[in-house]
């Protein structure tokens, strides 16, 4: 029994002497060269193939995670981009507005302006008027015009200790004197609001004989004492006669946007003498620039 394992040691060291043999000098034995190939080509080759399935799922989860940390960066950068185009497209809008706000207080120095913001909607039925954040104690009192985007946005109604509310020019409640600006025309009337969700106004009440045309520019006129005069409204977009023959009406494209309304003013005073002086020269300008 012992003699049979030694001589199968043997056997399996001259075996392997044999293919090592083989392996570094196969030109002299063809044989043994194939039999060995014929043994270790497969072993090699399932090596292989182990190798290269580990070499890939290593490059595999290498390349997942340079994935991830890819698109993590690339959803960081976007969200930077998205906030700042949000920021720069906010701080546009806020300075176009304030701008605004700016030039209609440079423009009418006989105006005494009170800044407000929109703070809520009415949550009546009607969804005709805002509420602002100044009221009785600073002064604000009903009938006081707001101004917005340079033009009439509506008037106070109501008025409590911190905060008032306004109709919308476009609310039917609302009833102001207007006239037109324009060289050589007298034509006035009554504007109120028609009720609906867009910017047309109703002008009534304009004389027969009144010039007044499309595309005339309507302003407050003042009559009465209630609201001052020179007020921009907007600019008329049919004129017509009425039913009866008698007198004419005009449809109003109110200027201000009403659905966009956010920072204010309040009109709370209006100097006589420096609203003629401007109306005045103004007059004397529109009527150089039509001759």
């Amino acid at each position: 029994m012992k003699k049979q394992k030694f001589a199968a040691v043997m056997l399996s060291l001259a075996l392997i002497c044999l293919m090592a043999i083989a392996v570094s000098q196969r030109w002299r034995f063809p044989l043994v060269n194939q039999a060995v190939g014929a043994v270790l080509l497969p072993i090699n080759s399932l090596i292989l193939s182990i190798h290269d399935a580990v070499a890939d799922f290593g490059e595999e989860r290498r390349s997942s995670a340079s994935f991830r940390r890819e698109n993590e960066e690339l959803k960081k950068k976007l969200q930077y981009l998205g906030s700042a185009e949000y920021r720069l497209e906010r701080l546009q809008t806020e300075n176009q507005k304030l701008s605004a706000m700016v030039g209609y207080k440079e423009s009418n120095p006989d105006q005494t302006l009170l800044p407000a913001r929109v703070v809520g909607v009415n949550l009546g039925d009607l969804h005709d008027a805002l509420f602002i954040d100044k009221g009785s104690r600073d002064g604000v009192t009903a009938d006081m015009p707001v101004i917005a985007n340079e033009c009439l946005a509506g008037v106070i109604d109501e008025v409590y200790a911190h905060y008032s509310r306004f109709s919308l020019i476009s609310s039917s409640r609302v009833r102001i004197g207007v006239r037109v600006l324009r060289h050589g025309s007298n034509a006035v009337g009554v504007l109120t609001g028609t009720g609906s969700a867009g910017n047309l106004l109703k002008v009534d009440y304009i004389g027969k004989d009144a010039d007044i045309r499309d595309g005339d520019m309507i302003v407050t006129s003042g009559m009465g004492g209630k609201y001052p005069a020179g007020i921009f409204v907007g600019y008329t977009a049919r004129v017509e006669m009425d039913t009866t023959g008698l007198q004419k009406t005009a449809l109003v494209e109110s200027a201000a946007r009403i659905e966009t309304l956010d920072k204010l003013y309040i009109v709370m005073d209006v100097n006589e003498a420096k609203r003629i002086e401007k109306e005045a020269r103004e007059a004397s300008e529109n009527a150089a620039r039509a001759k």
